[in-house]
């Protein structure tokens, strides 16, 4: 049985009430906040911290194993000063990844946390979200980020580190549609070897996104799917192309949401 959780603020004692667990993959957030405000993110924020002993404490007690295990899920790890140190506190246990540690980031403060204890603690892959490489399409979608330091860090990352593979997430909306191309050619450029799509989604429940900024992002499947044509038929043999469809995603977020508190051997 797959089991996957995320782990963060809000759940951490929860799951660590349960008995230990063999885990296909942990998302973890040791903090609930991010430095960037997307105009399409759903998701709410405060200034809890996960004690970096607490964390210890719980991949020695509660996994028995696991295949993945990526630092940043909802919220933007490179914020917190203590990555190296989790990164290191999990490498050390006996909860170390199979499959390595993953990282996903903005890619804005990837330049504070030193490359060789990202290296030391086993980190395999990066994933970076971007959404353009027209900075004034990305500085609007994600919230006035610098698409120029964004770009540095991920060149410079790829030369402090170059056996740690890199991947861009994209979330596809009517305003970078057209410019998934272009992303793709420049990523291939520097070195990214995978990419993922995501078209864009909206909970018109949600108390936190711009509702009408919204509606006016939104692509429709035969939109998305044509991207997809003309990207794959472009660039399929240079680099791992992934592409999730607003169903898809909700439909994981779904399963997700069902089974984050499921053990190995059955339902908590």
């Amino acid at each position: 049985m797959s089991n996957e959780i995320r782990l963060n603020v809000t759940n951490l004692e929860r799951i660590a009430a349960l008995a230990p667990a063999h885990y296909t993959a942990i998302r973890f957030d040791s903090n609930n906040q991010c430095n960037v405000h997307c105009v399409y993110c759903h998701n709410p924020r405060s200034e809890e911290l996960i004690d970096i002993e607490r964390f210890r404490s719980f991949i020695t007690e509660n996994v028995l194993s696991v295949g993945i295990f990526q630092f940043g899920c909802q919220m933007e790890p490179t914020l917190d000063p203590r990555l190296c140190d989790f990164m290191l506190a999990l490498a050390a246990s006996p909860a170390a990844p199979a499959r390595g540690i993953r990282l996903q980031t903005n890619g804005i403060l990837l330049h504070r946390h030193p490359p060789e204890k990202l290296l030391e603690a086993g980190l395999a892959i990066v994933t970076i979200s971007v959404d353009s490489v027209r900075a004034p399409t990305h500085k609007g979608l994600r919230g006035g980020t610098s698409l120029a330091k964004v770009q540095r860090n991920i060149v410079e990352f790829r030369r402090s580190c170059p056996s740690v593979r890199i991947g861009f997430i994209t979330v596809v909306t009517s305003e970078n549609i057209d410019d998934c191309d272009d992303l793709v050619a420049w990523g291939v450029d520097v070195g990214v070897a995978q990419f993922e799509f995501r078209q864009v989604f909206h909970r018109p429940s949600n108390d936190i996104v711009d509702h009408g900024r919204m509606e006016n992002l939104l692509v429709t499947p035969e939109q998305f799917y044509e991207m997809q044509h003309r990207v794959r038929s472009r660039f399929d043999e240079a680099a791992a192309l992934h592409f999730y469809s607003n169903d898809d995603i909700i439909s994981r977020a779904s399963w997700v949401l069902n089974n984050s508190l499921m053990p190995e051997t059955g339902r908590a």
